[in-house]
């Protein structure tokens, strides 16, 4: 099918785009070029700030900058005069890599290494090397310990108190995988969760009880971020797995249906980041069958993944915009400055 009408685009904007006030401004010509609506740009990576922060550490990468440098303000001071709107990009349990250690003794992993999550075999993520078989990128925060979901809760708060973006958007909102949440104060936490959901009869399957409570914790945080987030007038997305069941659901604990169906997460976008259309098209219609519209749903599409077959892209955005999202999302604007042809496909989709 050939697009007929404008359509909403959003970009994601990596950390490393925001580093300089030069390419902030080539990232603003981009947009501005390819008739964008929407930057999803990355201000807090590895619990470290692009934006200046009381609660978190200022970013390694911005160390050649002067001090007084912002780049989620100049963002902001660039993007209003071409009427984008801005979503202030979070990593949210996601802190640090494996390999090296922050330098600042006020992060979180240094500060606060009891905050780190568990796996099951009682074996804290900071001693962890790497753990490519599980497509896990490093050291994630703990989310059922409510000191965590405070301490996340207060970054997305701070943020959308002292800038005026249009709303916060979450990144790795989940546990890194199935195998992970077995700190040892959630363990005590979830026997005492247990026996009260027994008595209420709220337990349908025992197998199945502690991954329902570490789902639980999940909600928890993005129920309180939301809270938060809202009363400062801002709204909350998150980017969550497109394949819903057998990986957000199962693996992640990330019950993102369940977020929208309750109110407490404003839109979703997908990273439906597939190279083939039809796979796309399979997870965005199993959403549109569980909520009905996708009013709430955002595509993000992996451009990434087709960048050495740009029209590919244009397949892609085919095969979703007819169930009429919310927005197409494309990640990134790096795979953008590569492909003139890229820039063609979506300036067609939003003009």
């Amino acid at each position: 099918m050939t697009v007929l009408i404008a359509y909403p685009v959003g970009i994601w904007v990596v950390r490393d785009q925001i580093v300089s006030p030069e390419k902030i401004e080539n990232v603003i010509k981009i947009a501005k070029e390819v008739g964008a609506t929407r930057l999803y740009v990355q201000v807090v990576w590895r619990a470290d700030a692009y934006y200046e922060s009381d609660i978190l550490p200022r970013a390694e990468a911005l160390e050649g900058q002067p001090k007084d440098f912002d780049p989620l303000a100049y963002v902001l001071k660039l993007a209003r005069s071409e009427n984008l709107k801005i979503s202030a990009w979070i990593n949210a349990c996601y802190a640090w890599n494996f390999v090296t250690r922050p330098k600042s003794p006020e992060h979180v992993i240094n500060k606060h290494p009891e905050w780190v999550t568990y796996d099951q075999n009682g074996v804290s993520m900071l001693n962890y090397t790497g753990s490519e078989s599980l497509d896990v990128p490093g050291i994630f925060l703990e989310p059922g310990l409510p000191e965590v979901r405070d301490f996340i809760a207060s970054i997305a708060e701070e943020i959308a108190s002292k800038y005026d973006v249009d709303e916060i958007h979450l990144d790795y909102i989940r546990y890194p995988f199935r195998t992970f949440g077995y700190h040892p104060e959630v363990q005590k936490a979830y026997r005492k969760w247990l026996i009260r959901a027994l008595k209420e009869k709220r337990v349908k399957n025992l197998a199945s009880a502690f991954d329902d409570y570490r789902r639980e914790q999940v909600s928890l945080l993005v129920k309180e971020i939301y809270d938060r987030v809202t009363s400062h007038g801002k709204r909350l997305s998150a980017a969550v797995l497109a394949y819903y069941e057998q990986d957000a659901y199962e693996q992640r604990f990330q019950a993102w249906l369940e977020w929208l169906k309750g109110g407490y997460l404003d839109y979703a976008v997908m990273m439906a980041y597939d190279p083939y259309p039809e796979t796309v098209k399979h997870y965005v219609l199993y959403a549109l069958d569980r909520l009905g519209n996708l009013e709430n749903v955002r595509i993000g599409l992996g451009a990434y993944k087709v960048v050495e077959e740009p029209q590919k892209l244009r397949d892609l955005v085919d095969s979703v915009l007819y169930l009429n999202p919310d927005e197409i999302v494309i990640f990134s604007i790096a795979s953008l400055m590569e492909s003139k042809e890229m820039q063609k496909i979506v300036r067609g989709i939003s003009r």
